[in-house]
């Protein structure tokens, strides 16, 4: 039987949903190469999936190629190059059933000199150009920044060649933001110059993707549309969880559907984690209906399973007057500045500075009329109980 409910990691439908209009309207983009987008979200929002099921959306659109890159492994110039260049064979390798291609530009990544020389030879072409360019960089003739520029050339190169159009959906972009500043004005070049290559970002900083994309100074200004994610209605996260419990023979009461939603924020990981307690609740208990009582056990179980990771979040990612206010936010619910302030007993100066970098980092955030809340509720609830 397929578990009612999937804790972690990348999800397809059935376990995917709410976001069905927003893959509409980024694959449209996508499909007319209109421009390069960059998705903000926090933590556990379901950034990955919606990149992964994205590319299931365009899968079989003709002549585009949509290879997902995972920046959270780049230390370096060389690794954007290699992580990009090896995407986009292994999914034009995937699409055209053409075998080869990567293998080849593997062997220039590691083989002997020689002997990758000659495989680059014998293929030819714009993968022969990017793997002598590699073996070039192996042999130190060249530096990381003319490697990369080798990078944007084959992309050029490659899909006039095959004839392809390239979405690179570039996943936990913020991890890119302290390389050199030059590969963002190589990037801007080739945004520019490419009009057969787009991008998707992604990314869960807001002060470093404001530092690539959003500053006047930054080469990348202006380059990419926003779109941000948002939590899961309740509505869709009600109907998920009804069609779910289902699934293992159960149901839920029409108090408990709301209250789960409330509870987790509509925060797509928590809502997951959220419905397998209840089950694992109900299972224990020998029940098939869950209620509001036990929707509440099942969240008391889930902050105790959060618990070591929360309390390594709260003690090593915020300085002593962030997690002031924090715990004054946690207490509060929702404050202004004032409100703030007034419950840490300082004065609104003292906290201002502080607040925009909890903003940047996607602790908290802002509504329309300048009152603050976190963004993760379920962290707020254990704080409210530490």
């Amino acid at each position: 039987m397929e578990p009612p409910f999937v804790v972690g990691g990348i999800v397809e439908p059935p376990y995917f949903v709410g976001r069905e209009g927003e893959i509409r309207a980024l694959a449209e983009n996508a499909r007319s190469l209109a421009q390069s987008v960059l998705v903000l979200a926090p933590r556990r929002y379901g950034k990955s999936s919606l990149l992964h099921n994205l590319r299931r959306e365009l899968h079989g659109e003709a002549q585009l190629l949509v290879p997902t890159v995972n920046c959270r492994d780049m230390t370096r110039l060389s690794d954007f190059q290699r992580a990009t260049i090896s995407a986009l064979l292994d999914e034009y390798e995937r699409v055209s059933r053409v075998r080869g291609l990567l293998e080849v530009f593997r062997r220039a990544l590691k083989e002997r000199t020689m002997a990758a020389l000659r495989s680059v030879e014998e293929v030819g072409g714009s993968v022969g150009d990017v793997g002598r360019i590699t073996l070039r960089f192996r042999e130190n003739e060249i530096d990381e920044l003319e490697l990369v520029r080798g990078a944007f050339r084959f992309f050029r190169s490659f899909s006039e060649e095959r004839e392809m159009r390239i979405v690179f959906l570039m996943d936990e972009f913020q991890e890119v933001a302290s390389f050199n500043g030059a590969l963002f004005n190589l990037l801007k070049k080739e945004m520019d110059e490419n009009p057969r290559t787009r991008y998707i970002f992604s990314g869960s900083s807001v002060r470093m993707l404001s530092s690539i994309f959003l500053s006047e100074d930054a080469p990348l200004y202006l380059m990419v549309a926003r779109h941000r994610m948002e939590p899961l209605g309740e509505d869709d996260v009600v109907a998920f969880v009804a069609r779910r419990l289902a699934v293992a023979g159960l149901h839920i009461s029409k108090p408990a559907g709301p209250l789960l939603h409330e509870l987790t924020g509509g925060i797509p990981f928590y809502v997951q984690k959220l419905g397998l307690l209840v089950v694992q609740t109900l299972g224990l208990a020998g029940k098939k209906k869950a209620d509001a009582l036990s929707v509440r056990r099942a969240f008391a179980r889930m902050l105790d399973e959060l618990d070591s990771e929360f309390e390594t979040r709260w003690l090593s990612r915020f300085s002593p007057l962030q997690r002031q206010i924090v715990k004054a936010l946690s207490e509060l619910g929702e404050g202004s500045v004032t409100d703030l302030a007034a419950s840490m007993g300082v004065e609104r100066t003292d906290i201002s500075s502080s607040l925009r970098r909890l903003r940047d980092m996607m602790v908290i955030r802002t509504n329309g009329a300048g009152s603050h809340a976190l963004v993760d509720v379920v962290f707020g609830a254990w704080l409210q109980r530490a």
